[in-house]
This record gives C-alpha cells, sequence and structure tokens, in this order.
C-alpha cells in the first residue's frame, strides 16, 4: 500500500535539492522506478577515497545483479575501481566485469592493460578473475592477448588458475576457432595436471575443442579413473561421459561377447539327431569344423574404468549416479550391470523433475535389460499424487517388464488404474494393457473380455480407447474371437452415436 505514494513522488519528480528521494535504493524491488538519477549515491561511493564505501557500494551492486536488476549503466564507474589495492573490493569488481564485459565491449577494452596486470597479481583469486573478464571481452582483436594469458595461467602454480584457464580454452575457440592446434596444445599440458580441480575443468575443454583427439586420453585414462572419486560433482559428470565414450571404441564389448559364447548353446551342449547318426569319429570331425572361440578376458584398464566408477552409484548427485548408470549399461558385463537398478530406483525418492528424467533412462535400459529391474517391480507402482508425464512413463515401464510370471499382478494394478480421475492417464493405461495382451498370448483373452466391459463406460475417451485396442487385438487372431465380435455388435448402436459426435465413422 506504500509503494503507491512513492511512485507517484518519483514521477512527479517533486523532492526537492535537500529532500530525500524515494526508493532510490538500487536493491529495492521498485519496478515503475522512472528516477533516472537512482544510482547517483552508488557513482559517489565508487568514486571516494575510502575503500569502505567502494565496498559497500559494489556488495549493493552484486546484490541488484544477483536478483536480476540491471546495473550495466554503473560500468564506467566500477571499470575504474579495477586497480583498487583493496582485494575484496577488486574481487567485487572482477565479478562485475564477468557479468557486463560482453555487454559493455568498447569501456572493457579501454581497460585491457589493468585485467593484464591483474594475471600478475599475487592473490590466485585476483589472477583467475582477470583471465575470466578477458575470455569474456568477445572482442577478435585480442585473440592473440587471451591466448598469451591463457597459455601463461596454464602453467600457473595455483591449481584455481589452471582450472579457469581450462575454462577460457573453449571461449576462445568459440571466437576464434583458427587457435585450435595452439589450444591443443594447451589441453594436453593440462590433461597431464595430477589436481582433482582441473581434471574436470580440462575434460570439458577437451570434449568442446577436440573430442576426436583420443590419442591425448590414452596417456591419461589410467590418472583420470583414478582421481575421478576425488573430483568435485560437475567435474565427475564430464569425465564420466567422456571415457564412456573412449572406453566404448577402446575396449571389446563384454555383452558382445556374451551373445557369441550363448549362441546355439542347445546344440553345443546336447548335440543334434543328426550328430547322433554320425559314425564314432565324426565328433572328431565336427571339432574341427567349429571355429575355436576365445573365452572373453576384460582389460584391466576397462576393469579398472568399472571399478573406480561404481562406488559413485552411492553419490548424492542424480546426475553422478545417472552418468555411472549409463557407463555400466553400455560397458559392464551381463552379470555386474544389475548393480545400477537399485541406485536408479533409489533415485525414484527425489524430486519429479529428477524421476521424469530416471524413468526415461529406466524405459529404455528395460526394453533390452528387462531382468535387471523385474525384482523392483513394485517400486514402479504409481501414485495418486504422481504427475501425469510420471504416470505414463511407469506404465511403460511396467508394461516393459511384464513377463509370463509378473503379468497377473501387473493387470491388477492396472485394473486399479482404469478408476482413476485423470482421463490421459486412463487412456495411457488402456494402451499398456493392449500391449501386454500383444506381448504375452495366454493373458490376451483375459485383456480383451476386460476391455469389452469397459466399452459401457461413462467416459467417451476411455470408450474410444477400448474400441482401438479391441480393434488391434482382434486382428491379430479374428476366428478364435467370434463371441467378443458378437458382443460388440450389440454394442455398436451406442458406439456409434458417440463416434458421430466425434466427426468421424466407427471403428466397428
Amino acid at each position: 500500500m506504500s509503494a503507491a505514494p512513492a511512485y507517484s513522488e518519483d514521477k512527479g519528480s517533486s523532492a526537492g535539492p535537500g529532500e530525500p528521494e524515494y526508493g532510490h535504493d538500487p536493491a529495492s524491488g521498485g519496478i515503475f522506478s522512472s528516477d533516472y538519477k537512482r544510482h547517483d549515491d552508488l557513482k559517489e561511493m565508487l568514486d571516494s577515497n575510502k575503500d569502505s564505501l567502494k565496498l559497500e557500494a559494489m556488495k549493493r551492486i552484486v546484490a541488484m545483479i544477483a536478483r536480476g536488476k540491471n546495473a550495466s549503466d554503473l560500468f564506467p564507474a566500477v571499470v575504474k575501481n579495477v586497480a583498487c589495492k583493496n582485494i575484496e573490493v577488486k574481487k567485487l569488481v572482477y565479478v562485475y566485469l564477468v557479468r557486463y564485459a560482453e555487454e559493455q565491449q568498447d569501456l572493457a577494452l579501454l581497460s585491457i592493460s589493468t585485467f593484464q596486470r591483474g594475471l600478475k597479481d599475487p592473490n590466485q583469486l585476483i589472477r583467475a578473475s582477470a583471465l575470466r573478464v578477458l575470455s569474456s571481452i568477445r572482442v577478435p582483436i585480442i585473440v592473440p592477448i587471451m591466448m598469451l594469458a591463457i597459455k601463461e595461467a596454464a602453467s600457473d602454480m595455483s591449481p584455481y588458475v589452471r582450472k579457469t584457464a581450462a575454462h577460457a580454452i573453449p571461449k576462445l575457440y568459440s571466437l576464434d576457432s583458427d587457435q585450435k592446434d595452439q589450444l591443443i596444445e594447451v589441453i594436453e599440458k593440462l590433461l597431464a595436471d595430477k589436481t582433482t580441480l582441473v581434471a574436470g575443468s580440462v575434460v570439458m575443454a577437451f570434449e568442446e575443442v577436440c573430442p576426436e583427439r583420443i590419442d591425448l586420453i590414452h596417456k591419461n585414462y589410467r590418472k583420470l579413473c583414478n582421481l575421478l572419486i576425488d573430483v568435485e560433482e560437475w567435474g565427475q559428470v564430464v569425465i564420466i561421459s567422456m571415457l564412456t565414450r573412449y572406453a566404448r571404441t577402446q575396449f571389446l564389448s563384454p555383452t558382445q561377447n556374451e551373445s557369441l559364447l550363448e549362441e546355439n548353446p542347445e546344440k553345443a551342449f546336447y548335440g543334434s539327431e543328426e550328430d547322433e547318426t554320425k559314425g564314432p569319429g565324426s565328433e572328431e570331425a565336427a571339432a574341427t569344423t567349429l571355429p575355436a572361440r576365445k573365452p572373453y578376458v576384460m582389460d584391466p584398464d576397462h576393469r579398472l574404468l568399472l571399478r573406480n566408477t561404481k562406488p559413485l552409484l552411492q553419490s548424492r548427485s542424480a546426475a553422478v549416479v545417472m552418468a555411472v548408470a549409463q557407463l555400466y549399461f553400455h560397458l559392464a558385463p551381463k552379470a555386474e550391470v544389475g548393480v545400477i537398478a537399485k541406485a536408479l530406483v533409489r533415485l525414484l525418492r527425489s524430486h519429479s523433475e529428477v524421476q521424469y528424467v530416471v524413468l526415461q533412462n529406466v524405459a529404455t535400459m528395460s526394453i533390452k535389460r528387462r531382468g535387471m529391474f523385474e525384482p523392483y517391480l513394485k517400486s514402479f507402482y504409481i501414485r495418486s499424487t504422481d504427475p501425469t508425464q510420471i504416470k505414463v512413463l511407469k506404465l511403460e515401464v511396467l508394461t516393459n517388464l511384464a513377463n509370463e510370471t509378473n503379468i497377473p499382478t501387473v493387470l491388477r494394478e492396472f485394473q486399479t488404474y482404469i478408476r482413476s480421475v485423470d482421463k490421459e492417464f486412463v487412456a495411457a493405461t488402456i494402451q499398456a494393457i493392449g500391449r501386454c495382451a500383444t506381448s504375452i498370448g495366454r493373458v490376451r483373452d483375459t485383456c480383451l473380455n476386460g476391455l469389452v466391459q469397459l466399452l459401457s463406460n461413462r467416459d467417451e475417451l476411455v470408450v474410444a480407447e477400448s474400441v482401438v485396442v479391441i480393434k488391434k487385438l482382434l486382428q491379430m487372431q479374428p476366428a478364435q474371437h467370434g463371441e467378443i465380435i458378437k458382443h460388440l455388435a450389440k454394442l455398436t448402436d451406442n458406439i456409434q452415436v458417440f463416434r458421430r459426435k466425434e466427426g468421424n465413422d466407427g471403428t466397428i
């Protein structure tokens, strides 16, 4: 209520020379403020000789930026303080400059010599901030200066500065791709760094600048595997994704070898009728004709990757767990890949956004490796509080996991879902029943009878979905379902009324 007078005072500019102005605080939420002098007090504080006033002004400016306010008009007043001797002021000045250097490039270029001096500052935070600002100025003319600064920072004693150099590499590459060869040399140097702080950042730079240069990873592979557990979560995700790609191209696939070993196992073990009719020397002859298959032996470096990533399935970060799950799905032997199921099910207790991503991956994985998730079938049961998109994904997973053993349980669960008030979810459930009936022949009649009963439902959407699914199931074995077809004929009138209302012809 008190905002209205402030607005009218500002708009009318009725405040006298010595009177205070309303809403002058830049960190205040005066959306409608039109006072062009609202930053004058901050500019005066920044021009002051007292470091305490400058620090207070910078804190207020950074607070404005954090709240989404535009503070770009203060750039000339702020950039003058980049040479301030007070470390705290200088840190906040660089925070501001990183945010606005790209927008105010001309003014930033005027202070480029100051940034270059900042690269030699005794404080590692100032050196890193100076490089960060320099790489934020998107002007081709300073590419040589940026290149020199990155090379120097890559040899810095501080791992924090070396990490910042790795972050600057993709920025320079996007500005001038002709620098690729020189940047690859810097990446090669930083890949040899043994500190965990640098590892994630340089791998990210590698993935953006030269992902095809797998040869750069060869000599650093074991070091990256061993450092992985101590890298920050963001770096772990980047490194695991890169190592997954590396391992899939450099090591034999354990799943491919399993399929080779399991090919025609019955013939190999029991023999055939033709084999029994052959003479005494037929076994030796058969042995010579069959190609000798070497048993699969996992490469020690492949095993090192699996061993060092397995503990990360317990990570608090859902992104890390998903990255490790992806790695195990593609690279682990069939007997070991099951460990990821428990970790992924644990993530289903997270926020709905995380659940959605996890369920999308589980739905894909369960197509190829159904047995991995079968013990956790009940974890995919649907709650009434789940959003519709989560419900649909859980339905897909339950349909993928359905088999001869658990289909009665799954169908009972689906039966309760049909009574839901969420009609989109009910339609998806009817489609899921149809998929189960298609894949598991012995429950086809049960599903058909249940769907026919739904034709008497009052809800038009339920009837429409039921008709479509019944049609598909009847087309599979029309001769065996004469009774159902006769029953449908009796219901034709009612269903056609519904269909005419929708404006199209009835399926039946």
